[in-house]
Protein backbone atom coordinates (compact mmCIF):
# COMPACT_ATOMS: atom_id res chain seq x y z
CA UNK A 1 0.00 0.00 0.00
CA UNK A 2 2.53 2.34 0.67
CA UNK A 3 3.45 5.02 -1.39
CA UNK A 4 0.04 4.49 -3.49
CA UNK A 5 -2.12 4.79 -0.06
CA UNK A 6 -0.13 8.40 0.72
CA UNK A 7 -1.07 9.60 -3.02
CA UNK A 8 -4.28 8.82 -2.41
CA UNK A 9 -4.95 10.00 1.20
CA UNK A 10 -3.35 13.50 -0.30
CA UNK A 11 -5.53 13.26 -3.13
CA UNK A 12 -8.94 12.77 -0.45
CA UNK A 13 -7.81 15.50 1.82
CA UNK A 14 -7.42 18.16 -1.49
CA UNK A 15 -10.41 16.98 -2.74
CA UNK A 16 -12.86 15.86 -0.55
CA UNK A 17 -14.25 19.45 0.18
CA UNK A 18 -14.42 20.47 -2.84
CA UNK A 19 -16.33 17.47 -3.87
CA UNK A 20 -18.81 18.06 -0.32
CA UNK A 21 -19.33 21.55 -2.00
CA UNK A 22 -19.90 20.51 -5.58
CA UNK A 23 -22.18 17.58 -4.68
CA UNK A 24 -24.33 19.66 -2.31
CA UNK A 25 -25.45 21.87 -5.25
CA UNK A 26 -26.98 18.20 -6.58
CA UNK A 27 -27.88 16.55 -3.45
CA UNK A 28 -27.94 18.81 -0.04
CA UNK A 29 -28.37 16.42 3.01
CA UNK A 30 -24.83 16.22 4.75
CA UNK A 31 -24.84 12.82 5.38
CA UNK A 32 -25.86 11.42 1.75
CA UNK A 33 -23.25 14.36 0.48
CA UNK A 34 -20.66 12.84 3.14
CA UNK A 35 -21.71 9.34 1.31
CA UNK A 36 -21.49 9.77 -2.01
CA UNK A 37 -17.79 12.05 -2.36
CA UNK A 38 -16.70 8.50 -0.14
CA UNK A 39 -18.41 6.19 -2.04
CA UNK A 40 -17.00 8.11 -5.10
CA UNK A 41 -13.38 7.83 -3.31
CA UNK A 42 -14.19 3.81 -3.22
CA UNK A 43 -15.81 3.36 -6.93
CA UNK A 44 -12.21 5.49 -7.99
CA UNK A 45 -9.51 3.58 -5.35
CA UNK A 46 -11.51 -0.10 -6.78
CA UNK A 47 -11.01 0.54 -10.49
CA UNK A 48 -7.36 0.73 -10.06
CA UNK A 49 -6.25 3.07 -12.68
CA UNK A 50 -2.90 3.98 -11.28
CA UNK A 51 -1.55 6.32 -13.89
CA UNK A 52 -4.51 8.66 -14.59
CA UNK A 53 -3.67 12.21 -15.72
CA UNK A 54 -6.86 13.61 -15.25
CA UNK A 55 -7.57 12.02 -11.64
CA UNK A 56 -9.06 14.90 -9.83
CA UNK A 57 -11.54 15.53 -13.24
CA UNK A 58 -12.45 11.57 -12.67
CA UNK A 59 -13.47 11.56 -9.19
CA UNK A 60 -15.36 14.69 -9.87
CA UNK A 61 -16.97 13.00 -12.66
CA UNK A 62 -17.68 10.16 -10.44
CA UNK A 63 -18.86 11.83 -7.70
CA UNK A 64 -21.24 13.80 -9.37
CA UNK A 65 -22.57 10.29 -11.44
CA UNK A 66 -22.85 9.16 -8.25
CA UNK A 67 -24.79 12.50 -6.79
CA UNK A 68 -27.21 12.54 -9.42
CA UNK A 69 -27.62 8.32 -8.96
CA UNK A 70 -28.87 9.25 -5.49
CA UNK A 71 -31.07 11.82 -6.74
CA UNK A 72 -32.80 10.50 -9.20
CA UNK A 73 -33.39 7.61 -6.13
CA UNK A 74 -34.71 10.00 -3.59
CA UNK A 75 -37.34 11.16 -5.96
CA UNK A 76 -38.52 8.27 -6.37
CA UNK A 77 -38.89 7.55 -2.73
CA UNK A 78 -38.88 11.05 -0.70
CA UNK A 79 -37.55 10.33 3.04
CA UNK A 80 -38.79 13.17 5.31
CA UNK A 81 -35.12 13.60 6.73
CA UNK A 82 -33.75 15.11 3.71
CA UNK A 83 -32.67 18.82 4.83
CA UNK A 84 -32.35 21.04 1.66
CA UNK A 85 -31.00 24.07 3.30
CA UNK A 86 -28.67 22.16 5.44
CA UNK A 87 -25.17 23.81 3.95
CA UNK A 88 -21.63 22.13 3.64
CA UNK A 89 -18.54 23.67 6.01
CA UNK A 90 -15.99 24.77 3.03
CA UNK A 91 -13.14 24.81 5.62
CA UNK A 92 -12.80 21.65 7.97
CA UNK A 93 -10.69 22.27 10.81
CA UNK A 94 -6.89 20.76 10.87
CA UNK A 95 -8.57 17.60 13.23
CA UNK A 96 -11.15 17.16 10.64
CA UNK A 97 -8.19 16.96 8.13
CA UNK A 98 -6.03 14.07 9.98
CA UNK A 99 -9.20 12.47 11.23
CA UNK A 100 -10.18 12.11 7.21
CA UNK A 101 -6.53 11.11 6.03
CA UNK A 102 -6.91 8.52 8.85
CA UNK A 103 -10.24 7.28 8.16
CA UNK A 104 -9.30 6.69 4.81
CA UNK A 105 -6.07 4.95 5.17
CA UNK A 106 -7.93 2.28 7.60
CA UNK A 107 -10.62 2.20 5.05
CA UNK A 108 -7.88 1.23 2.26
CA UNK A 109 -6.40 -1.20 4.54
CA UNK A 110 -9.42 -2.70 5.78
CA UNK A 111 -10.56 -3.00 1.80
CA UNK A 112 -7.13 -4.82 1.46
CA UNK A 113 -7.88 -7.09 3.89
CA UNK A 114 -11.15 -8.26 3.19
CA UNK A 115 -11.44 -12.04 2.19
CA UNK A 116 -11.52 -12.56 -1.73
CA UNK A 117 -14.91 -13.04 -1.87
CA UNK A 118 -16.27 -11.05 0.81
CA UNK A 119 -14.51 -8.00 -0.82
CA UNK A 120 -16.03 -8.34 -4.57
CA UNK A 121 -19.26 -8.83 -3.10
CA UNK A 122 -19.09 -5.54 -0.72
CA UNK A 123 -17.82 -3.80 -3.66
CA UNK A 124 -20.60 -5.01 -5.85
CA UNK A 125 -23.32 -3.46 -3.91
CA UNK A 126 -21.57 -0.74 -2.46
CA UNK A 127 -19.84 0.63 -5.28
CA UNK A 128 -21.53 -1.37 -8.33
CA UNK A 129 -25.18 -1.05 -6.87
CA UNK A 130 -26.02 -4.57 -7.42
CA UNK A 131 -28.94 -6.27 -5.79
CA UNK A 132 -27.74 -9.60 -3.48
CA UNK A 133 -29.47 -11.54 -6.28
CA UNK A 134 -27.38 -10.10 -9.09
CA UNK A 135 -24.02 -10.79 -7.04
CA UNK A 136 -25.16 -14.26 -6.27
CA UNK A 137 -25.61 -14.93 -10.00
CA UNK A 138 -21.73 -13.42 -10.35
CA UNK A 139 -20.24 -14.99 -7.91
CA UNK A 140 -21.60 -18.13 -8.44
CA UNK A 141 -23.02 -18.70 -5.02
CA UNK A 142 -26.77 -18.22 -3.24
CA UNK A 143 -28.24 -15.28 -2.69
CA UNK A 144 -28.05 -16.36 1.17
CA UNK A 145 -24.09 -16.41 0.98
CA UNK A 146 -24.00 -13.27 -1.26
CA UNK A 147 -25.62 -11.27 1.54
CA UNK A 148 -23.57 -12.68 4.37
CA UNK A 149 -20.65 -11.35 2.09
CA UNK A 150 -21.78 -8.11 1.66
CA UNK A 151 -22.76 -7.93 5.66
CA UNK A 152 -19.55 -9.29 6.23
CA UNK A 153 -17.67 -6.49 4.41
CA UNK A 154 -19.91 -3.83 5.90
CA UNK A 155 -19.29 -4.99 9.16
CA UNK A 156 -15.49 -5.44 8.99
CA UNK A 157 -15.09 -1.81 7.62
CA UNK A 158 -17.11 -0.30 10.24
CA UNK A 159 -15.03 -2.56 13.03
CA UNK A 160 -12.26 -1.24 11.80
CA UNK A 161 -13.19 2.66 11.99
CA UNK A 162 -14.46 1.57 15.57
CA UNK A 163 -11.46 0.00 16.60
CA UNK A 164 -9.76 3.36 15.54
CA UNK A 165 -12.08 5.61 17.76
CA UNK A 166 -13.71 6.57 14.13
Amino acid sequence: MGMQSNRLGTLYVSEKNRLSRMIARIFSNRNDVEDIVHDAFIRFITARLGGIDQEKAYIARIAQNLAIDAQRKAKKHPSADIDLFEMIDPSPSPEQVVADRQALAITLSALEKLPGKTRRAFEMHRVGDMTITQIASELGISSSNAGRHVIDGYQLLRDALRRHGL
